[in-house]
Parts: structure tokens; C-alpha cells; sequence
């Protein structure tokens, strides 16, 4: 029975090499259309570099000798383009040429799309420029700002600095605009268009880029209108072959790739369940992770992660282990998800901070209001900061930030610590009456979009039908969802032509 798939998402995967080997496929005349290899890129439909796998000359691909090994290209009105990755099904990475202005090199020219099926898309890349004082504009052709931002100065010596923004619509074509802002201004500069996804954000610049950055990786997506009725791609290749993936249990938990109570293919064992009973015969499963045993609450296979009962991590009342450090995820393969937990704090008229890696990197803080307003002995207040994406390890402090009368003689224990979005919040809620509470663990980053499950020995899906997934790459999964309107997975998996 055919289907359509309601929901796609990517998972960037925290883990490589946890996949077990394709299987090699018997020797065929025909090319595995979707699967070729130039290097160390797997070329996508509806990309090929055999005539018979690409059905437009747009998407055709030149696999060429470098200096560096064997590279992926296409070639877009005259401009060869390097592939670097395809994570989505309407999406390419390509290596984009940085525009130069003011300086003593020879600029190469921006990438021009008008004509073709290829655009840049506003939700996957963003406009950059590196320099000093500046006002960086990107114009269409047609003149018209499409978005800019001002570099600050360079004070204290700095060499160079440099500005982002958002882009507010997609565009085929591009000019880049340099003004002045102050009379100290460095003249030479350069502005490109990036990827979202493949640069940490920092202030005032992307990490890792540079005024000698030449080319910064960008995402050409495209309209498969210009391909007529029948789309970009191939047709559709029929009854797709899987894999039958049985869900596991422990307690009222229930969980399924990459999670297991059986032995890991990976040495660490990092998503190894661990299922103990309790002196009453309940059964709670569990993570060991550096030594500490976290309790499992959830597990979330689309969101990439896995809800554990995390100790407490600051206390000013009573002897707690940690001290005001968390735990320490580095080296492993989660980190605290930015997108699925808040600071939390309870208790009266302290200042709470939260620190990085280091106790000099401040995350950022909040104050809690006087007991003397509510009378009570104890607020409870959310510390409303961004969590730095990543985040493996922080350190929670408080300091007293108001007269001790304050309290009335009745100071109640100050707390803080990283909890999940998930709990319910109600109004006697106490953090100084655990030890331990709900926080959300990331094993994988989603990226949102369309993708496609392969028709290979490693695509595999729940017994129940629920979930399905194919590896698109050594750290890249396409995962999706069941939609109960109109198909299963249950007997066989059909292609979207």
C-alpha cells in the first residue's frame, strides 16, 4: 500500500559509525541512482553523475580531481560550484564564493541563479559580512535592499571584526554594498551568504570565519516546477525494502533505536538501557553516563532526546554533591538540549548565575524577588537566558543579594538548576524538596524538512509501524513519522515520485 509521509525530519546525530554496515549490494550494470559516490559525498537524487540519474542538465554532477582527492561539482550559469552535503530532499550544500570589496585581491563573482531551478532560501542561510565600521547591504538586481547589518569598530587593537543578519525572502541573485560608518573605518571587507547550519553562532561573527575566508558553505534550494509536471527526481522505484525494528520496555518506558538494553555495536555503550527493580519489583530504566546512573522518564526519537532525573544541581542549605557543578557530558554523547529546558530557582533575594565550562564564561542570571512582597519564605522564579547550544557541563551560584532580616528568620533553602519544559509547574512547586529533577538530554539535533527514506539494508522501522529511518549520511538520519490517515509501514514502504 503506497503512502505519504506527513511529517520528515533530519537528526544530526551526536554519534557516528553506530550504524551496522550496508550490505554490498550484488554487481549491476545499472548505477545506483541515489546512492553514487564522488569522494566522500553521496550524490542525491535528483542529482547524478550518470546521464540515466539525473533527469535536467541543472542537476547534473562532475566528479573531478582535486589536490585534495576527488570533489563533487555543478555547474550553475558558468560558476562550478562544489557539493558538500545534501541533507534535504530539496536542498544542496555548495561552497559559496565570498564577495571581496575595497581590498587588493580579485573577487570572484557572486553566484547568479536567475534562469534555473535554484534559489537561496531565506530559513537556511543568512547574510555575513567581515570588517570594521561598516554597513554591509545585499541588494537583488533589481537594487533593492534585501537585508544589511553594521560591523563594529575595531577598538583595542582588534584586526577585524564583522556583522550577520537575517534574510527576510529567497532570491536567485545578489550585489553586495559597502558604506563607511565612522571616519576610521577599514575599507576592505567581504560579505557571502551562509548556511544556518554549518557555523555556532557567536558575537559579532559566525565561528571560524575570517577576511581570508574565500568560499563559506551555503544552501541552493530548488523549485522543481522548472522540471515540469513529473518533478526533478526519478521515478519512483516501487516497494522499498527495511528493516523490522522491535521497540523495547523497562518500567513505563518505552524506547527504540539508538537506545537498547541489548549490547551496543558502539565500544562506549553510551545508549546502552540499563532495566533495574526496586525493592517492590518495579522496573526503572537507566543511563550510566561518566559513572552516574539517570534515571529515564521519556524518550523522544524525532526531538533527539531522552528526559533523565538529573540531581539538583546547586544547594545552599545542605551538603550536596555537586556542588553547583552539573554534570559533566563532555566526551560523551549527549549534551543539556537548549530548546527543551529553563533555569529554574527557588528562594528569597538572591542573585543566581550560571556559568559555562568555565567560571568565567557567564551564561547569564536572574534575581529573585524579596519574600517580604509575597510573604512567603520561598519564590520560585524561572531564569529566563538562552542556553548556549551545546551546552555539556555549567555551574550554578547564589549570592545574597539583600539584608538577612529579610527572611524574617525563616530563610528557606536556595536551589537552582536545569530543568525540563516538560514538568508541571504549579505554585507549591519546590525544588529544595528534591534531589533530583526532570532535565532533557540531547542525543541528536532535528533539522527540519523533507527527506526521503532510502530503499537499503539500512533502513529500518519500527514493528509497529510508527517510526521510520534511513542513515543519509555517517552522522545524518531521515526520520519520519507515521501519519494513521492513509498508509502503513507495516507490509512494505513506497518511494514519493
Amino acid at each position: 500500500m503506497g503512502f505519504q509521509l506527513a511529517l520528515y525530519f533530519i537528526l544530526l546525530l551526536l554519534f557516528l559509525d553506530l550504524l551496522c554496515p550496508i550490505l554490498q549490494a550484488a554487481e549491476s550494470q545499472e548505477p545506483a541512482c541515489g546512492k553514487e559516490v564522488c569522494g566522500n559525498i553521496t550524490i542525491p537524487s535528483p542529482f547524478g553523475i550518470d546521464r540515466s540519474c539525473y533527469t535536467q542538465s541543472w542537476f547534473r554532477v562532475t566528479c573531478k580531481s582535486t589536490r585534495n582527492g576527488k570533489k563533487p561539482f555543478i555547474n550553475v550559469n558558468g560558476i562550478n560550484l562544489e557539493v558538500l552535503d545534501s541533507i534535504y530532499s530539496d536542498a544542496v550544500l555548495i561552497s559559496n564564493p565570498v564577495t571581496y570589496i575595497n581590498c587588493n585581491r580579485i573577487s570572484e563573482a557572486s553566484v547568479n541563479l536567475s534562469g534555473t531551478p535554484f534559489f537561496f532560501s531565506s530559513d537556511k542561510n543568512n547574510f555575513g559580512s567581515v570588517g570594521c565600521g561598516n554597513l554591509a547591504t545585499v541588494l537583488s538586481n533589481e537594487a533593492d535592499s534585501l537585508a544589511g547589518c553594521v560591523q563594529p569598530r575595531c577598538d583595542d587593537g582588534a584586526s577585524e571584526s564583522g556583522c550577520f543578519t537575517l534574510i527576510p525572502g529567497n532570491f536567485t541573485s545578489y550585489t553586495v554594498n559597502m558604506t563607511a560608518m565612522y571616519p576610521d573605518s577599514i575599507k576592505c571587507a567581504s560579505a557571502f551568504i551562509f548556511s544556518v547550519y554549518s557555523f555556532s553562532s557567536a558575537y559579532p561573527l559566525p565561528t571560524g570565519i575570517n577576511i581570508g575566508t574565500t568560499h563559506v558553505p551555503a544552501v541552493l534550494s530548488w523549485n522543481s516546477t522548472y522540471c515540469g509536471d513529473a518533478g526533478c527526481g526519478r521515478p519512483g522505484l516501487g516497494p522499498m525494502n527495511f528493516n523490522t525494528y522491535k521497540p523495547e520496555s523497562c518500567g513505563n518506558v518505552t524506547f527504540h533505536y539508538p537506545f537498547s538494553m541489548k549490547a551496543q555495536d558502539d565500544s562506549d555503550n553510551w545508549f546502552k538501557v540499563i532495566c533495574d527493580k526496586t525493592a517492590d519489583g518495579k522496573e526503572v530504566p537507566s543511563l550510566n553516563i561518566n559513572g552516574t546512573n539517570l534515571q529515564i522518564l521519556d524518550f523522544n526519537f524525532l526531538g533527539g532526546t531522552v528526559e533523565v532525573n538529573h540531581p539538583i544541581t546547586y544547594f545552599n542549605c545542605r551538603k550536596n554533591h555537586h556542588n553547583g557543578m552539573s554534570l559533566n557530558l563532555i566526551g560523551t554523547r549527549f549534551y543539556y538540549s537548549d530548546f527543551d529546558n529553563f533555569f529554574w530557582s527557588s528562594g528569597c533575594g538572591n542573585l543566581v548565575t550560571i556559568f559555562g565550562n568555565e567560571t568565567d564564561n557567564l551564561i547569564g542570571g536572574c534575581l529573585q524577588p524579596s519574600c517580604r512582597i509575597n510573604k512567603k519564605t520561598s519564590s520560585n522564579v524561572v531564569c529566563s537566558l538562552a542556553i548556549p547550544k551545546g551546552l555539556n557541563s555549567f555551574f550554578a551560584n547564589m549570592s545574597d543579594m539583600v539584608n538577612s532580616s529579610d527572611y524574617r528568620r525563616k530563610r528557606s533553602c536556595g536551589c537552582a538548576s536545569l530543568i525540563s519544559y516538560n514538568i508541571d509547574l504549579t505554585d507549591d512547586f519546590n525544588l529544595s524538596n528534591r534531589t533530583h529533577a526532570p532535565t532533557q538530554l540531547q542525543w541528536g539535533t532535528l533539522i527540519s524538512g523533507e527527506c526521503y527514506l532510502n530503499d537499503s539494508s539500512d533502513t529500518s522501522c519500527t514493528f509497529d509501524g510508527e517510526y521510520c529511518w534511513s542513515r543519509l549520511s555517517s552522522n545524518h538520519l531521515c526520520s519520519c513519522r507515521r501519519d494513521n490517515g492513509d498508509f502503513s509501514y507495516s507490509t512494505s514502504c513506497k518511494g514519493i515520485s
